[in-house]
């Protein structure tokens, strides 16, 4: 848990990580990026620790074919032991190629294109924080 962070700050690190994770996506197969601009608290292992979760949509053009095990590969090649990152590769239920990347301070990302194939999906969940007393979390932040 990172002990010094805030909640802004642990929002701005997911969704930083959102978008460099949606690059990965090659542009020419991309039609729009749509960050949902709010995500919920999460309670972390630790007692007052939370974690925000937000989602990404790298929405596919209709046209393109998307090579998702080239996509996670290379995630998984550029994060794995980079920044106390672990990565791990496997497939979704529908058997799709998924990235997980995990950090020491709880933080997770996994990416896999959606079940309709028309997006690459894109799932955070920040570093640990200790959340403020005076902040409820069960709201969207």
């Amino acid at each position: 848990m990172n002990k010094s962070l805030s909640l802004d700050e642990a929002k701005g690190v997911a969704q930083g990580m959102e978008v460099a994770l949606a690059d990965f996506v090659p542009a020419a197969q991309v039609s729009a990026v749509q960050q949902n601009p709010t995500g919920v608290l999460m309670s972390c292992s630790e007692e007052g620790a939370y974690q925000w979760s937000g989602q990404t949509k790298v929405v596919l053009n209709s046209d393109g074919t998307y090579d998702g095990a080239a996509v996670v590969n290379a995630i998984a090649r550029t994060y794995d032991g980079r920044d106390s990152y672990r990565t791990k590769t496997d497939s979704t239920t529908d058997g799709q190629p998924r990235a997980h990347v995990v950090g020491d301070d709880g933080q997770g990302y996994l990416v896999a294109l959606s079940v309709d194939k028309t997006f690459v999906q894109i799932l955070s969940f920040s570093p640990c924080f200790v959340l403020p007393e005076d902040v409820w979390p069960g709201g969207e932040y």
